[in-house]
């Protein structure tokens, strides 16, 4: 049925040139149209027509773009972008002394950075920090969900098969309920429900319907700010005050989460028997035939999975870990279908007649089908946002892949496309690439090498400051980015040959997350163990002081974009920190004696005449934490 919607849909995909849009609807609310490609003086600069809308808007300014990145500096970037890794010194030099052309030499560079498997560790963290990510609950009892790596997991696979991005969409939300022809499909879809169930919610809320309704808004929140770019929980207890969305509209769609069961693997005090938290039967137990229902296990596996299992031992004091089972998940499933009544301001205790669940009274945007009676909408609610006419999905999407690759998006407000986010620099590229991303399948792999093939990618990144565009709002060169926490530590890792590119097996998180001594959650690896950064648990209220030195976003937070801070620990950091000083002895003892062997090996280049009469001064272990240290290392240009 879902393969059905979707193949009637696409053949009513607008393929008529720009219309003029009606100027009572915010922009983001309006129809797809597809623009007119526009013709531009300088017919022999662009390689795409990304780049003839980038130029056609320059030259209205009688601006020009600047030249492009030396082959040096583009496969760095490239690199980076899509492994978050640097290029090694050998492909480094194949790319350098490619006698192919431009195009062709970087093409191969790119086609070959997408099919590593380093690229879904690399963009899956980008996702992450968009549906708030977290190995534990957090709040105040900050129990660990044993669990989540299956989702982390899910994604970083999704992202190497490139799963068309409406399914990947789909199976987050009612994966348990799309069409399977394998087993292990359907296993993996529901698996992909694990985004509804990592909240960060009271755990020990006494009124279970304040539970339920706080666990419902946090649903809501992100799947409409993740895929939508709206901040729809805003109407929670009043109409919003800057959308177009109303109280009823919010709780039409809070049926849908309503009557939904959400099983993290933990449970809330007044909804369970005994004082088990982690426990078992807030699990989803996968299915081992096609034709299996899909909800809690019938048998619990022997082992320790539950507050109630260390308990039972007396609280010892040795680090237990949780046992994990392969056909255990968290997700969420279907539960008892019926509407969610509005709650006055609010308050639980204080009800409304229930709207309609999925009868949104948005006109701006196209009704939801019909939720049948004992349904709880949630496969209706992801057939709508993944139609190929809805105006938001696509052009969120195509948004943060740019942000991604040029360091801010075309719409800058990544998380927000609605009244009070930014417009959009350059609107009709805009909708070109979110029909592009459409009619390509939903590729992401074939958006992003679009992107990166094209001039606009490839430019330079310095420039004028007295440019007239000095914030480079129109695109005439690219912009300078700094390296993320985790580049910047797999790549430590890397260049002293400390990095492992094996995944840590089943939970690394430990404690019950009570009270006490016993009850501290923890990860069981630290910022020195070899893993990709990726691997490392997340524990809310207990991240290690280097993620938030490097701008690692709160755990609880909806972050399409990562702050970029400057402060004095960061430069520190590379200074004086032991694991710093460690790990620059060993990346000179791998470089040997050579100063240049250093400059290869820590910057991908070799060194100015200066730069090694300077270095001579210095021991190699100095020279290569000075390097870490550089601007040119901790950026990519």
């Amino acid at each position: 049925m879902f393969a059905v919607f979707f193949a009637l849909l696409i053949s009513s995909l607008p393929l008529l040139a720009a219309e003029k849009y009606e100027n009572d609807t915010p922009w983001s609310y309006q129809r797809i149209l597809r623009p007119v490609v526009p013709v531009v003086k300088d017919a022999a600069w662009p390689k795409d027509d990304i780049d003839r809308f980038i130029l056609a808007r320059l030259e209205k300014d009688n601006l020009h773009p600047i030249g492009d990145a030396s082959r040096l500096k583009l496969i760095r970037r490239a690199s980076f972008d899509l492994r978050g890794l640097p290029p090694t010194q050998e492909e480094v030099e194949r790319f350098v002394k490619d006698a192919a052309a431009d195009d062709v030499a970087f093409a191969k560079v790119v086609d070959a950075l997408l099919q590593s498997e380093r690229f879904g560790e690399r963009w899956a963290r980008h996702w992450l920090d968009v549906v708030r990510y977290a190995d534990s609950v957090g709040r105040v009892w900050n129990a660990p969900f044993t669990y989540a790596w299956k989702y982390r997991d899910w994604v970083i696979d999704s992202l190497n098969a490139d799963k068309a991005y409406n399914r990947f969409v789909a199976e987050q939300i009612a994966g348990d309920l799309l069409p399977a022809t394998t087993v292990l499909q359907k296993r993996d879809q529901i698996v992909g429900t694990g985004m509804l169930a990592l909240g960060s919610v009271n755990l020990q809320e006494g009124d279970y319907e304040q539970f339920v309704l706080d666990q419902v808004d946090d649903q809501i929140d992100v799947v409409s700010r993740a895929f939508m770019g709206l901040t729809l929980s805003c109407a929670r207890c009043h109409d919003h005050k800057t959308e177009p969305v109303s109280q009823k509209d919010y709780y039409a769609l809070a049926g849908i989460f309503y009557s939904s069961r959400t099983l993290p693997g933990q449970a809330n005090r007044s909804d369970m028997n005994g004082s088990g938290y982690v426990d078992p039967e807030m699990l989803v137990d996968l299915p081992t035939k096609l034709d299996e229902a899909v909800g809690p296990p019938a048998k619990l596996p022997e082992g320790i999975h539950s507050m109630d299992d260390i308990r039972a031992l007396g609280n010892p004091k040795t680090t237990i870990r949780y046992d994990v089972d392969p056909h255990f998940c968290m997700g969420v499933i279907e539960g008892e279908a019926k509407d969610c009544e509005l709650a006055v301001g609010g308050d639980p205790h204080d009800r409304k007649t229930a709207p309609e669940r999925g009868r949104l009274g948005m006109p701006a945007l196209p009704p939801l089908p019909k939720v049948p009676a004992k349904s709880s909408g949630r496969l209706e609610l992801a057939q709508w946002m993944t139609q190929p006419t809805h105006p938001l999905t696509s052009r969120v999407a195509v948004n943060r892949i740019w942000q991604h690759l040029f360091g801010e998006g075309i719409v800058r407000t990544v998380d927000d496309f609605g009244i009070t986010g930014s417009d959009p620099t350059h609107p009709e590229l805009l909708d070109h690439l979110a029909i592009r991303f459409v009619e390509g399948g939903w590729s992401v792999k074939k958006m992003i090498r679009a992107m990166m093939l094209s001039r606009t990618y490839r430019l330079a990144s310095t420039g004028n400051p007295e440019h007239p565009d000095a914030g480079n709002k129109l695109r005439w060169r690219m912009n300078a980015k700094r390296l993320e926490l985790e580049p910047l530590r797999d790549t430590l890792l890397q260049l002293a040959g400390k990095l492992t590119f094996d995944r840590p097996e089943g939970i690394q998180v430990v404690g019950t997350g009570g009270k006490g001594r016993h009850g501290l959650t923890r990860g069981l690896l630290s910022v020195e163990d070899g893993y990709r950064t990726i691997y490392l648990p997340v524990v809310r209220d207990n991240v290690p002081e280097l993620f938030s030195t490097f701008d690692f976003p709160g755990p609880t937070q909806i972050k399409g974009q990562r702050d970029v801070t400057t402060v004095a620990p960061q430069a520190l950091f590379f200074m004086n920190n032991p694991m710093v000083e460690e790990l620059a002895g060993e990346i000179s003892e791998k470089a040997g004696k050579d100063v240049k062997s250093v400059y290869r090996l820590v910057l991908g280049r070799e060194p100015s005449i200066e730069e090694v009469r300077d270095a001579a001064e210095l021991d190699l272990q100095t020279l290569v934490q000075a390097l870490l240290g550089t601007a040119e290392f901790r950026y990519v240009f």
